[in-house]
């Protein structure tokens, strides 16, 4: 297998720049411009650095290629991270919906080998790909799954106890 290389494209993540400006803008208008009792300009300072460290967060999801090979998934870019397969210990994948009937969600797929983490969303170009390699490396190292995540697996298509994608 040659390398892959995914990334999130800004069409992706547009959605999170616009949440974490606009929530940017509605904390930091009032502190600037309404003298305020300073309980209340703590608890909008408080929110201001919690939208721009989500933010950040998004650029640093933005900034940071993912590369995949038969020996590792390497998150590339400012806080590069290697988890090597061979070395893989735990894998979960969750379904987090955004609507009470389900619809209109997101998966989010958690990679672990020696104590470090990779977390990848669905919203990654070829998350699918990385989705069926994780699966197969959990079922080749004989992992145990949640069920949430064993489902989670079925839900996209994943057959768990071939540990490839179903015909």
């Amino acid at each position: 297998m040659t390398a892959t290389y995914h990334r999130y494209p800004l069409r992706a993540l547009a959605g999170d720049y616009v949440r974490a400006a606009l929530g940017l803008v509605l904390m930091l208008l009032p502190l600037v411009s309404v003298p305020l009792n300073r309980w209340v300009a703590a608890l909008f300072a408080a929110l201001a650095a919690l939208f721009a460290a989500f933010a950040a967060r998004t650029a640093l999801r933005q900034a940071s290629p993912v590369e995949m090979t038969d020996e590792a998934i390497v998150a590339q870019g400012p806080f590069p991270r290697r988890l090597d397969w061979s070395r893989l210990d735990r894998v979960t994948l969750g379904y987090y919906a955004t609507r009470r009937d389900g619809a209109n969600g997101w998966m989010q797929l958690g990679l672990a080998a020696g104590g470090r983490w990779l977390k990848l969303d669905s919203r990654i170009d070829g998350f699918a790909a990385i989705a069926e390699r994780a699966a197969w490396e959990a079922k080749h190292r004989q992992l145990a799954l949640a069920p949430s995540t064993a489902a989670s697996f079925t839900a996209i298509g994943l057959d768990m106890d071939a540990g490839t994608r179903e015909a």
